[in-house]
């Protein structure tokens, strides 16, 4: 699979190449979180409404998801929840080490644990501004990690 380039000839991480996929159940933020992608340059913007939704979108894109940007309290499947079944592998041709960025409005410590234990590769507390989505993604995408499919599955996420 070829290297796709991430930084422009200044250094800036290059985020016009990147496909991006938020998760949010609340239109009014992913509309937010959509225009604050498109004016750090991100080309490549897929919206889902829940973790259900978004499981779907990942099980039949055509085009590589370089990231995943996913709200945490969600009525039809949590942002852990999505969370958790990328990292053990159940989304067919989605790899279970993908970027994945828990957007929330809580910083409540059990739920920064749980991400931790599946190895979030970012965290990012509401409200967002486009530095700190700039700055989070760089960071998560920079992030990597040995996938350990029986850690995740002991992770008890709620429901």
């Amino acid at each position: 699979m070829p290297h796709t380039r991430v930084h422009s000839l200044s250094g800036e991480p290059d985020f016009k190449s990147l496909h991006i996929l938020i998760v949010d159940d609340d239109a009014p933020m992913l509309d937010l979180i959509e225009a604050l992608l498109q004016s750090i340059g991100v080309g490549h913007v897929t919206r889902a409404d829940s973790g259900v939704d978004a499981f779907a979108k990942l099980s039949k894109t055509d085009r590589v998801v370089d990231c995943v940007l996913c709200d945490y309290t969600m009525a039809n499947g949590n942002g852990l929840q999505l969370l958790q079944a990328i990292r053990m592998g159940q989304i067919k041709y989605f790899r279970p080490d993908a970027c994945f960025v828990l957007l929330t409005a809580s910083s409540d410590p059990t739920t920064v644990a749980m991400a931790m234990e599946l190895d979030v590769n970012g965290y990012l507390v509401k409200p967002v501004t486009s530095d700190k989505l700039r700055v989070a993604i760089s960071k998560a995408r920079a992030r990597s990690f040995r996938i350990n499919f029986q850690k995740y599955s002991q992770v008890v996420v709620p429901a």
